[in-house]
């Protein structure tokens, strides 16, 4: 592992070490805490393409040189305020991520309302240090040091210190029941040591090559230091935190909760104004309307600079030669993806071999061109296909374990599996009709619960007895967690920094009784005592060295043989923004930097914003 002076960072090594529970935790309403490991993320839907976009489009005869310009219901001055559409919040008087409907998430906390010790730029591979300077580890990963800037201070200007780093991570690692609590930090930091205000050490009980991820902003955010003179003596699980007090350029103005508005302003008094310092003098993040025809409506008029749009009315804005949409393709870390139950207790979903059958009847190339709002490329693995995640293809492998269409070969597999046809076509294993259920957080009209709608209509082709179940978020997670499925339509965000984070997950050690909750770890109930062998080895390994490199192939093929999680297709989003009042914004042909406007790192894209002059 590199020491403290390393300026870039392998994106698939990191990212999903925040990202396994990202989705569920916002789907169940926990708020931004829930989903690292660390206590941080973010969990709306990622904005990524795989698709092609069109430029603005050509401007019909007749259409106005100058499209109308609407009224933004805010209440600062428009030619000074980033406008950004989001979510609808509920939640408007605290900022506690560690606790359940303690923050809203999407609300500006994550993107400008808070730093990080570092930021990891994903179309680069740049690894930003910011509040803090390095890290190091020592030779045999039993000790991780973190340096911190000096200059850095909290926004009511008390000085940032080491101090504040280990109140936080003690914290966490000692109240398991706070969303981020426990887990990493609890396995494995023995104590944390503060021989100068710039300098943490942690000690660690056991070797870990990993650890520093937790503390790199990747997808929404990372973790988030806690000022010990604002917490002390508070208790975490009551703490509204409000206002928040951080080290970010942006400080809380207001919240409005009869507009659904929060309201953040430029700190004149940032700590970091020599390095970054933003042209933007308000950022609002506001719930756009429910009926999308509205929300896009409020677009068109510049009423909003980002969010509140689809690809549906950007095509119809594009035909209208609308001239101030921007297009902004860039992939989201988690292909869909297909979760199958490994417990025998759940009768014919617990054998491998259904396991296949369930994957030879995804039509992946329908389900990309067909069902997904924008074309989105299928997936062979478990991972997002960055020029960065190469290196854990294995040709070999992949062509032996095709993720294919082929309805025969499912066929065939059933009859061997002893699930043939009896009486009126139906199948029946071990005595009972093979019955399969899908479930998924997604709506009706989500492409999640569309793909589980092709799988049980071809499984009942084959003569299994199937149907498809959509749940709330909160609802499905709990569902999820307990084992109570046999197949979840959703994602998978667990592989972005190198496969073993998925492999880890999957241990026998983590497989619990259906109905017991999991939390977090093996929700398919897998016992596989080979792939626990090498994840186990592959963990004190650097996923890079000339060792890990076999061990890694075998993971892979291992995996492939039992399919707990089966990868569909890639996941493709459009960025959609409005030139009326601010330029600079990433392109697909300058994407530098991340472009999803609730993630930590957009705060560098705010950075970069220039006002156009409209008024």
């Amino acid at each position: 592992m590199e020491s403290s002076d390393r300026k870039f960072e392998n994106v698939e090594e990191v990212l999903s070490y925040q990202l396994m529970n990202r989705r569920g935790a916002l789907k169940a309403g926990l708020g931004a805490g829930a989903a690292l490991l660390f206590g941080g993320g973010f969990l709306s839907g990622c904005s990524s393409s795989g698709g092609s976009y069109s430029g603005n489009g050509k401007k019909p005869e007749g259409a106005n040189d100058e499209p109308a310009v609407g009224k933004a219901n805010i209440p600062t001055p428009r030619n000074k305020t980033l406008v950004i559409g989001q979510v609808d919040y509920q939640v408007f008087n605290s900022f506690n991520l560690r606790i359940p409907n303690g923050n809203a998430a999407g609300n500006g906390f994550d993107t400008v309302g808070r730093e990080y010790l570092f930021y990891l730029n994903l179309p680069t591979g740049e690894l930003i240090p910011w509040l803090a300077t390095g890290y190091e580890y020592n030779k045999d990963f039993t000790s991780l040091t973190f340096k911190f800037d000096p200059k850095a201070k909290w926004s009511d200007n008390k000085p940032f210190t080491s101090e504040d780093f280990k109140f936080t991570v003690l914290l966490m690692r000692d109240n398991p029941e706070l969303l981020g609590g426990g887990g990493d930090l609890k396995d494995f930091v023995k104590d944390v040591a503060t021989p100068d205000p710039h300098t943490a050490i942690m000690e660690l009980s056991k070797p870990n090559p990993r650890l520093h991820y937790g503390f790199i902003c990747t997808i929404a955010s990372g973790f988030d230091v806690l000022p010990k003179h604002i917490w002390e003596g508070k208790d975490p699980t009551k703490f509204r935190d409000n206002p928040p007090v951080r080290t970010a350029p942006y400080v809380l103005d207001k919240a409005i909760a009869s507009q659904k508005m929060f309201v953040w302003k430029l700190n004149p008094d940032y700590w970091n104004k020599d390095k970054f310092y933003p042209k933007v003098q308000y950022v609002i993040f506001q719930s756009t309307a429910q009926s999308q025809d509205a929300a896009s409506q409020a677009f068109k008029r510049a009423e909003f600079d980002v969010g509140s749009l689809d690809e549906q009315h950007a095509k119809s804005l594009r035909s209208q030669g609308y001239p101030h949409l921007v297009t902004t393709p860039f992939h989201d870390p988690c292909p869909r993806a297909l979760w199958l139950n490994c417990d025998p207790a759940r009768g014919i979903i617990g054998d491998p071999r259904m396991h296949w059958v369930i994957s030879y009847v995804i039509d992946r190339q329908k389900v990309g061109s067909t069902v997904w709002p924008v074309k989105t490329p299928t997936a062979q693995y478990p991972w997002a296909d960055y020029d960065g995640n190469d290196k854990w293809e294995v040709a070999s492998v992949a062509g032996k374990y095709k993720m294919e269409y082929d309805p025969a070969k499912a066929a065939e597999l059933l009859d061997e599996m002893g699930a043939k046809k009896g009486p009126g076509g139906k199948r029946m294993w071990k005595g009972k009709p093979a019955t399969i259920e899908v479930i998924t957080p997604s709506g009706v009209d989500g492409a999640e619960f569309v793909i589980g709608q092709l799988i049980v209509g071809e499984l009942k082709k084959l003569g299994v007895t199937a149907n498809i179940r959509s749940y709330s978020g909160s609802v499905h997670s709990e569902k999820f967690e307990r084992g109570q499925f046999d197949i979840s339509s959703q994602w998978v965000c667990s592989v972005s920094w190198d496969p073993n984070q998925l492999y880890v997950g999957l241990q026998g050690k983590y497989a619990k009784k259906i109905g017991v909750n999991s939390v977090g770890r093996n929700q398919v109930r897998l016992n596989d005592p080979k792939l626990d062998e090498l994840s186990q080895r592959l963990a004190v390994m650097n996923p890079e060295s000339p060792q890990a490199k076999p061990l890694m192939q075998q993971a892979l093929a291992e995996y492939y043989k039992r399919l707990p999680v089966i990868p569909v297709i890639q996941t493709a989003y459009p960025s959609y923004y409005n030139t009326t009042y601010w330029k600079g914004w990433p392109t697909g042909d300058d994407l530098y930097q991340v472009p999803n406007n609730w993630w930590g790192q957009f705060m560098f894209v705010i950075g970069k914003l220039q006002p156009t002059g409209k008024k």
